[in-house]
């Protein structure tokens, strides 16, 4: 007699074996929708709509959503919640197209568990932003997470790029052109700059008046003094990415290379652009927002140029549908 299989079998057996252009366009919106969970949390802060719900997980103590008598502020905050909602989607759906590679494509698996476990640390944050009253710190917290999964969302774009790109082919690097000492040195130099900067923008943000609520604390730091620690890093990365400009233009390097060095150079003179429009125009809401925009692409770019110049990554191969994979199998030696 034949024994039925279990749901999860059937699940499971219904799961991609092979990477395909739909597994980059899952990265892809894994990537995009990480940024766009960043600008939406600004736009709940720099409405002042932060404590729109003043509850969590609840709305309000009596309600799970946003009642019309809290008016446009609950409205915007409530939004966001339902947003994240869209987010585990996706994410789980970039899981789920890659878990059954476990054994050849781990690298990818493990990235796309922590994306998707991000979520809720993310929530389990922000519930206690509204605990706290927005306390700066722990909004900055919240912002900084996202910007970590915002880069690990890159480098997962770039493995599941180069796997297609090199179809049937194993052990092809993800560092597909020249390189010397300075060049690969730079990379990390200008990854950790990047998270600097961000870090100490944070600070930056937690000191000006755009706190989420208008009775929500702000550290009492001087924002003159702040700023300047700001563009300390900020510097560092410009002389960074100058000096890696003027470096790869002696060597062979592969188109792709040469595009994360200029997007990073673009990046870095729009958000100098809008930090000092925005610093001497009394922090309007519209430049803060591009600002804050900026900040994720610079995560973004900054990755680029560390898995251009560095990453130790070599593809797998694009996996084999005849042969499926199983999560408790025996690696496979590569």
């Amino acid at each position: 007699m034949t024994t039925a299989p279990s749901f999860t079998t059937t699940l499971r057996d219904k799961l991609p074996t092979r990477l395909t252009r739909a597994t980059r366009a899952l990265a892809l919106a894994t990537l995009i929708s990480n940024i766009g969970i960043i600008l939406t949390g600004g736009a709940v802060r720099l409405t002042a709509s932060g404590l729109g719900c003043p509850e969590w997980p609840r709305c309000t103590a009596d309600s799970w959503v946003a009642t019309q008598e809290m008016g446009m502020h609950g409205a915007i905050e409530f939004g966001n919640r339902l947003l994240t909602y869209v987010l585990v989607a996706i994410c789980a759906a970039m899981f789920f197209s890659v878990v059954r590679l476990w054994n050849t494509h781990r690298p990818l698996v493990v990235m796309s568990i922590v994306i998707l476990a991000g979520i809720p640390l993310q929530a389990v944050i922000g519930g206690i932003t509204v605990w706290t009253n927005l306390n700066p710190w722990v909004v900055s917290l919240h912002f900084l997470v996202s910007a970590g999964l915002v880069m690990v969302a890159t480098m997962l774009l770039n493995r599941v790029s180069l796997e297609l790109r090199a179809p049937g082919q194993l052990d092809a690097p993800l560092v597909d052109g020249a390189r010397d000492g300075v060049t690969s040195g730079l990379a990390p130099i200008i990854l950790a700059a990047s998270w600097v900067a961000v870090v100490l923008g944070t600070v930056v943000t937690g000191t000006g008046p755009h706190a989420g609520d208008p009775g929500s604390p702000r550290h009492g730091f001087d924002p003159d003094l702040v700023t300047r620690m700001h563009v300390v890093p900020v510097y560092i990365l410009c002389a960074a990415a100058v000096v890696l400009i003027i470096r790869q233009l002696r060597l062979q390097t592969s188109p792709a290379q040469r595009r994360a060095a200029w997007l990073l150079v673009a990046v870095i003179l729009g958000q100098g652009a809008i930090g000092y429009w925005q610093h001497f125009t009394g922090l309007p809401i519209l430049l803060v927002w591009f600002h804050m925009l900026g900040s994720a692409l610079l995560m973004v770019a900054a990755t680029m140029v560390f898995d251009r110049y560095r990453a130790k990554y070599r593809t797998r191969g694009l996996g084999d549908p005849a042969e499926p994979e199983t999560l408790d199998a025996a690696p496979t030696a590569r």
